[in-house]
Order: C-alpha cells, then sequence, then structure tokens
C-alpha cells in the first residue's frame, strides 16, 4: 500500500455529512464513562475497519444503531481478551512493587522502585505488541463477521509478519499520537477544551480505523482499491 498521509489524515471529512458524523461521535466519545456511548463508538470503528478492508473512500455514517451497539459489544470483548496478559502482568509486577515500597525498609524500597519501574516498561511493552495483533483481529472480525474470527491464529500470524500491515499500523499509532497531543494541549482550557478534545480524539480513531483496514486488506489480498493504490504511487504500473 502507497501510503498518502494527506489521504489518510483526511479520510474523515471524505463525505458531504461528515460534519455530522463527527459531532455524533464526539459527543458518543464525550459521554463514554457511561459505557454504552463508549459500546457504540467501538462499533463505528469496526464499521470504519470494515470500509477500510473493502477499499472505501468515504466514511461510514451512524445508523443501524443495534448492529453498532452489538458489534461494539464484540470489540470491547476482543480487546479485553487480548490485553488479559498484559493487565495481570501490570497489576503482578507494580502491585508487588508497590507493597515492596510500602514496606518501609531501604531494601524493600530499593527493591520496590526498581521492580514498579521495570513492571511498567513490560506491561508497557507487552500491552503494544498484543495490542499490534488486537487490531488483526477485529479487522478480521469485521471482515468475517464472526467472533471467532478475531482469534485466527493463522490470519494473525500471516498479517503480523507482512509489512503491508505493519507500516500502515505504524502510520495509524502516529494519527492517535497526534490526537492525542492535541487533544491534551485543547484539555488544559477548562470545560471546552475537553470537549474539543472528546472529538479530536474521534476524528483521530477513525482515521487510524481506516489506515489498518487498508493494511490488514492489503495483507491478507482481500482489500479493495488497488487502483487507487496505484494512482497514488507512479512508480506502481
Amino acid at each position: 500500500m502507497a501510503i498518502d498521509l494527506e489521504r489518510v489524515v483526511t479520510y474523515p471529512t471524505n463525505a458531504d455529512d461528515w460534519l455530522k458524523t463527527a459531532l455524533v461521535g464526539g459527543a458518543l466519545t464525550l459521554f463514554s464513562f457511561l459505557i454504552v456511548p463508549a459500546f457504540l463508538v467501538y462499533g463505528y470503528v469496526v464499521r470504519v475497519l470494515r470500509g477500510g478492508i473493502e477499499g472505501r473512500e468515504d466514511p461510514p455514517v451512524f445508523d443501524d444503531w443495534g448492529t453498532l451497539l452489538k458489534e461494539g459489544v464484540v470489540a470491547v470483548v476482543v480487546i479485553l481478551a487480548y490485553q488479559l496478559i498484559p493487565v495481570l502482568v501490570f497489576f503482578l509486577t507494580v502491585g508487588g512493587s508497590l507493597v515492596a515500597i510500602a514496606s518501609g525498609s531501604e531494601v524493600g524500597a530499593g527493591v520496590g522502585i526498581v521492580g514498579l519501574l521495570g513492571g511498567l516498561a513490560l506491561s508497557t511493552l507487552l500491552a503494544l505488541a498484543f495490542g499490534y495483533v488486537t487490531l488483526i483481529g477485529l479487522a478480521n472480525y469485521a471482515h468475517v463477521g464472526t467472533f471467532g474470527a478475531a482469534f485466527d491464529l493463522d490470519v494473525i500470524r500471516s498479517v503480523a509478519t507482512d509489512g503491508a500491515y505493519a507500516v500502515p499500523w505504524l502510520y495509524g499509532i502516529g494519527v492517535l499520537l497526534a490526537a492525542a497531543i492535541v487533544g491534551s494541549v485543547l484539555g488544559l482550557v477548562p470545560f471546552v477544551g475537553a470537549v474539543a478534545g472528546a472529538f479530536v480524539t474521534f476524528y483521530g480513531q477513525v482515521a487510524a480505523a481506516w489506515v489498518w483496514g487498508r493494511g490488514f486488506g492489503d495483507a491478507t489480498g482481500i482489500g479493495g482499491d488497488a487502483d487507487a493504490d496505484a494512482d497514488a504511487d507512479p512508480a506502481v504500473a
């Protein structure tokens, strides 16, 4: 996949009613603490992944809310399943280190601090590694439509080692980080900044999900829009 960063970043605006979609998505993101809105956002992300796999250039709309909610719940369950090991490692290493620090002894404090830093580093690396394959599982679920597809080891192994997925994954992470930074800066402004940050976060998730879907589609050979890729890269004939 010849990646055009501008194409990725502007993807959420590729529809006449994109502003309406952004407003709905931003509002749901803002109220994600109520749980159900979070499921709906994840359901929309699954829909964006599917669109990316199929090579669609326009973002999906918020409709068929029942299906959106169902797919969002499945997506959250898939994410939790994949992140179980990193979470367990975090609690075991960081929790044990905090207990050692709380012992009050100098030796315990020293061991606890080392363990705390090591535990944070290890759990972060595991979260990134499992997050890498989590997105493959979600993309395969979006494509196949069954829960078991999210854990198809053959597909996960094949896609995870393919640069056609790895490079778009990095681009998506970069977009998410940029959105997080902008959202954090906006968050410094009381209330208004927090609201604006939610919309920026949603926008970043949509752009990232689309390029991840494209990468999955290219890595598996099921992606659409091959002609657009050729146009994006003059070297491709």
